[in-house]
C-alpha cells in the first residue's frame, strides 16, 4: 500500500446558508416573519423595516380590516392570578398561605391537580395531612371545581356549591359515577330505587356543570391570526387570489449610512458592505420567492376547491400535498413547509390553509371522491337530526350514507370519525324520557 493524491468529480446536494434561510422564511408564520426580520435589522446596519406605506383605502379593505379584528385574541386574566387574588379574603396562616400557592401553581390549565399529594408533600417538606387541608382551601375558591383530582371530584365539588343541593345527582357522581356514565342506567336504576326518568335528569343536569373550571382563564395572551392570502370573488363572478403585503415590513437599503462608511476608504469596510448588501438581495429575493409560493399554491387550491369556496368545508374535495406538489412541479415538503401556520382569508372565515388538503374517504356511486372532511360533516348533521330517544348507531349511519348521500363506507370507518369529532356512541347518545 502507497499514499496517493488524486482527483475526483462528484455530484451533491449542498445546503448553503442562503437556502436554508429561504427554507425557513416559507414555514414562517407571518408573525414569526415579522420577528424574523427584525431580528435581521438588528445583525445588518444597512437594512431598514420601513411600515411607511401609502395605502389606498376603500370600503371594501376597510371591511376586511373589521374583519381582522375578529382574529384578535382577547387578553384574559390567568387562572393562577384569580385564585391568588382571592387569597387575602380567607386570612390564612403564613405556612398555610405558602402550602395554598404552592397547591395552586402545581393546577394544569384546567384546573385539575393531577400530581399525587404524597408526591407534592415530600416536595414542599409537609405533611399529607397539612396538604390536605391546603386542597380543601384551594377547592373552596372560584371557580367552583377547581382543584379536583379527576372528573367525579371536580362535579361533586360543583354540585356540593349549588343553592339548592340535588341528593341524588351527589349519590350518583359520588358511589356511581362509572356506571352512571357508562350508562348502565337499567342496573344502575335498580339498585338506587328510581326510574330511568331520574337518571336522565340528572344527565342533563350534570351536562350542565363544567367539566374543565380552568378553560375560561387563559395561561398566555391568544396570538394574533393574521391572514396570509385572501381570496375574493370579483363582480364576474370569478375566484381572485390576492397576497397580504401587510404580512411583513417593507424592506429598504440605507443608501446614506453606506456613503458614509465608504468614504472612509477602508478595504475591509467596502467588503462588509458587499456582504451586507449580498444578505440583504437574498432577503428580499427569498420573501419573493415566498410570496410567489403562496401565491401559485393558492390558485391551484382554489381551482380544485371551488365548492367549498361556494358553501363553505362541509363541500370540500379530497386533496392531498402531493398532488398539489406535483401540479406546481415542486417536492412535497414544500408544500407542507408552504402551508405550516399559514391562514387564509375566505368569504366564510379565516381558516387554516392546512384545512383545505384532506384524504378521500370513499367513492360516491357516480366514482366522484368524497373527502373526509365532507363525510364528518354530514355524520354530525345525521346525528344532530337524529330522535334522542332510539339514536343512530354507526351501522345505521353507514347506512345512510349510502342510500341518501352514494357515499359507501364502512361501519368502522363512522366510528372513527365519529370519534374523531367527539361524539358519543348511540349507546352513550341515548336518553330516557319515560320513569
Amino acid at each position: 500500500m502507497r499514499a496517493e493524491l488524486w482527483q475526483e468529480q462528484r455530484l451533491q446536494l449542498s445546503l448553503t446558508k442562503e437556502l436554508v434561510q429561504a427554507i425557513e422564511l416559507l414555514q414562517y408564520s407571518a408573525v414569526d416573519l415579522e420577528a424574523f426580520l427584525y431580528e435581521r435589522s438588528l445583525e445588518n446596519p444597512f437594512l431598514e423595516i420601513r411600515r411607511s406605506r401609502v395605502r389606498q383605502r376603500s370600503n371594501r379593505a376597510e371591511r376586511d380590516q373589521k374583519q381582522w379584528l375578529e382574529n384578535i385574541g382577547a387578553r384574559r386574566e390567568t387562572l393562577v392570578g384569580h385564585l391568588l387574588s382571592q387569597l387575602p379574603s380567607l386570612k390564612l396562616a403564613d405556612r398555610e398561605e405558602r402550602i395554598v400557592r404552592y397547591l395552586i401553581a402545581s393546577l394544569d390549565e384546567d384546573g385539575y391537580l393531577r400530581a399525587p399529594l404524597a408526591e407534592l408533600a415530600a416536595r414542599f417538606s409537609a405533611s399529607e395531612q397539612e396538604m390536605e387541608r391546603g386542597l380543601r382551601l384551594v377547592q373552596s375558591l372560584d371557580p367552583p371545581g377547581v382543584g379536583a383530582r379527576d372528573l367525579a371530584e371536580c362535579l361533586l365539588l360543583q354540585l356540593e356549591r349549588l343553592p339548592e343541593r340535588d341528593e341524588l345527582a351527589e349519590t350518583i357522581v359520588r358511589d356511581h359515577f362509572v356506571p352512571f356514565a357508562e350508562k348502565s342506567w337499567k342496573t344502575l336504576a335498580k339498585q338506587l330505587g328510581v326510574g330511568l326518568g331520574d337518571l336522565q335528569r340528572v344527565f342533563e343536569f350534570i351536562r350542565s356543570l363544567e367539566p374543565r373550571p380552568g378553560i375560561h382563564y387563559s395561561s398566555d395572551t391568544p396570538p394574533f391570526v393574521v391572514p396570509d392570502v385572501i381570496v375574493t370573488r370579483g363582480a364576474d363572478g370569478d375566484w381572485m387570489v390576492a397576497y397580504n403585503d401587510d404580512i411583513h415590513p417593507e424592506l429598504g437599503w440605507n443608501r446614506e449610512y453606506e456613503r458614509r462608511i465608504a468614504a472612509s476608504g477602508d478595504r475591509h469596510a467596502e467588503q462588509f458592505i458587499k456582504e451586507k448588501y449580498r444578505q440583504f438581495t437574498w432577503l428580499a429575493k427569498s420573501l419573493e420567492q415566498r410570496k410567489q409560493t403562496l401565491l401559485q399554491l393558492m390558485a391551484v387550491i382554489v381551482e380544485r376547491q371551488r365548492p367549498c369556496l361556494e358553501f363553505g368545508l362541509s363541500a370540500l374535495k379530497p386533496m392531498t400535498m402531493r398532488e398539489v406538489a406535483e401540479e406546481l412541479g415542486v417536492h412535497e415538503s414544500t408544500v407542507s413547509r408552504a402551508v405550516r401556520h399559514k391562514y387564509v382569508q375566505t368569504p366564510f372565515g379565516t381558516i387554516e390553509l392546512r384545512r383545505f388538503f384532506s384524504s378521500a374517504a370513499t367513492v360516491h356511486a357516480t366514482d366522484e371522491a368524497a373527502s373526509s372532511t365532507q363525510v364528518k360533516a354530514i355524520i354530525q348533521e345525521l346525528i344532530a337530526a337524529e330522535d334522542p330517544r332510539a339514536p343512530l348507531s354507526d351501522q345505521q349511519l353507514a347506512d345512510l350514507l349510502r342510500d341518501r348521500h352514494g357515499i359507501a363506507i364502512s361501519r368502522r370507518t363512522v366510528a372513527k370519525y365519529r370519534e374523531q369529532l367527539r361524539i358519543p356512541s348511540s349507546a352513550k347518545r341515548k336518553q330516557y324520557t319515560g320513569a
